[in-house]
């Protein structure tokens, strides 16, 4: 999605969130990195408390996306934006496997600078990731967006 310079000038806080979620999430279904890449900090941070691991860093968060294992689709259910904070719920559909995910987002300066990814139920995450990934203790705050 491209947005014309004019344009962002004249949007809300809420509605320039909501197109850079827009474009993190139309880039991640299009696997369009280098689109994907734009709308994060270079210290974005990438929690996923099922499996308690934490990314840290764009390239890191770039690469994890790009070399996800399997074959997968993403269907955007709900995108919502307030100030510099956003939520999506999304339906996943992972090689044979359907899944309901949410995602909470908060933006630095018009970019998302965290993202903390929630999934049905806790699991183990796969292998092959360990380079990419710490892994964190268990958060007792499951769903703070702090």
């Amino acid at each position: 999605m491209s947005v014309a310079p004019v344009s962002v000038w004249r949007m809300s806080e809420s509605e320039r969130t909501r197109a850079a979620i827009q474009q993190y999430l139309d880039s991640l279904i299009k696997r369009d990195w280098t689109s994907f890449a734009a709308v994060l900090t270079e210290d974005v941070e990438y929690e996923l408390p099922q499996t308690n691991e934490r990314i840290s860093g764009r390239e890191k968060f770039v690469r994890f996306n790009a070399e996800y294992p399997g074959d997968w689709t993403l269907e955007v259910t709900r995108l919502l934006a307030d100030g510099d904070t956003a939520a999506a719920t999304f339906n996943l559909r992972l090689d044979e496997q359907d899944l309901v995910g949410i995602a909470f987002f908060q933006l630095t300066d018009g970019v998302i600078a965290r993202v903390t990814d929630f999934w049905p139920e806790p699991y183990e995450p796969p292998a092959g990731r360990e380079d990419l990934v710490e892994r964190v203790p268990a958060r007792t705050d499951r769903l703070s967006l702090g």
